[in-house]
């Protein structure tokens, strides 16, 4: 965005959902195409905020339809806040949507008079990934962003070098007609966006991506020893095969595996693996997915987040 957000806001839409008030905050008047975030204020005192990141491809509406996160963390006192911060080809893992969100971040934070020890961040999808991303870099040395208190991703894909390679690889039996569709814009988008690929430059990859199982020292992972961390996915490898025709090897819960094991084996005591079965589904078509928002049990979560603002975890 070539100006800031908060210079072109336009119109604020607000709405009265039971004791929530669900604001919608427009670039361009009634366009929810792009560029345009979602305020859900809780009924009295803010106590912290929450920033929602949705998937690739999805916008903040669709994450209010997908997941009930927002209700709970309403009922609990936080201010929960989902960015759209471009339109649907957002990528979330380039240089540029980082620094849309840092401006985002700031510019919301100033705007409701938010506190960094009360903020908390996670996504779905790249969103989990940008979450997760957003965190390392705020807890590196020198940093000025505003530092989460805790981070969760769900089904995230965090090492980008095992998902270029599981979505150029020749070696699976088949793909169907949704897969091909996914895996060539991703793969291609990450060649536009990079100007790289890993087999051209490997190391380029372990800098960006959340966590790099080739990479023998780990070093992404090493600025978050101390922080909170969850990571929830559905690793159901029947569904995946019978639907997507893939394995372990090209589901996203391998990458959360490993980098759980590698946080916990260097000192990281606050870092979760939620493994779910049978939760996720896709409830705005009433489809069975195992790669979706609902693996989140969202009042579980808010408790989590509330022992961590109390010091618990």
């Amino acid at each position: 965005m070539k100006t800031t957000i908060s210079a072109i806001l336009l119109l604020i839409v607000s709405l009265s959902v039971r004791a929530q008030r669900i604001e919608y905050i427009f670039a361009t008047p009634g366009d929810t195409t792009k560029n345009y975030y979602i305020t859900v204020h809780p009924e009295g005192e803010i106590i912290g905020s929450l920033i929602l990141l949705p998937g690739f491809g999805e916008l903040p509406r669709q994450t209010l339809i997908e997941s009930d996160i927002y209700k709970f963390a309403s009922a609990a006192g936080y201010l929960t806040i989902i960015p759209a911060l471009g339109d649907w080809s957002f990528f979330y893992i380039d240089s540029l949507s980082h620094q849309r969100l840092n401006q985002f971040i700031q510019e919301v934070f100033e705007k409701y008079d938010l506190k960094e020890e009360s903020f908390f961040i996670g996504g779905h999808s790249f969103g989990g990934t940008m979450a997760v991303q957003y965190s390392q870099r705020a807890y590196s040395s020198k940093s000025t962003l505003m530092k989460p208190s805790a981070v969760f991703a769900v089904d995230p894909p965090l090492d980008l070098e095992r998902l270029y390679n599981c979505m150029t690889t020749t070696n699976r039996p088949t793909k169907n007609p949704v897969s091909i569709q996914e895996d060539n814009y991703v793969s291609n988008r990450i060649k536009l966006e990079f100007r790289t690929d890993p087999a051209t430059n490997p190391s380029f990859f372990w800098n960006i991506s959340p966590y790099a199982q080739s990479d023998k020292e780990h070093r992404s992972i090493k600025s978050i020893l101390t922080l909170p961390l969850r990571i929830y996915n559905e690793p159901d490898i029947h569904w995946y095969i019978k639907n997507k025709s893939v394995d372990l090897y090209c589901i996203n819960s391998l990458d959360s595996s490993a980098m759980i094991n590698w946080l916990r084996s260097l000192g990281n005591s606050k870092a979760e693996l939620i493994l779910t079965t049978d939760k996720g589904y896709r409830v705005g078509r009433q489809v069975r997915h195992p790669h979706s928002w609902t693996i989140v049990d969202g009042k579980n979560l808010i408790e989590w987040m509330n022992d961590v603002a109390k010091g618990k975890r």
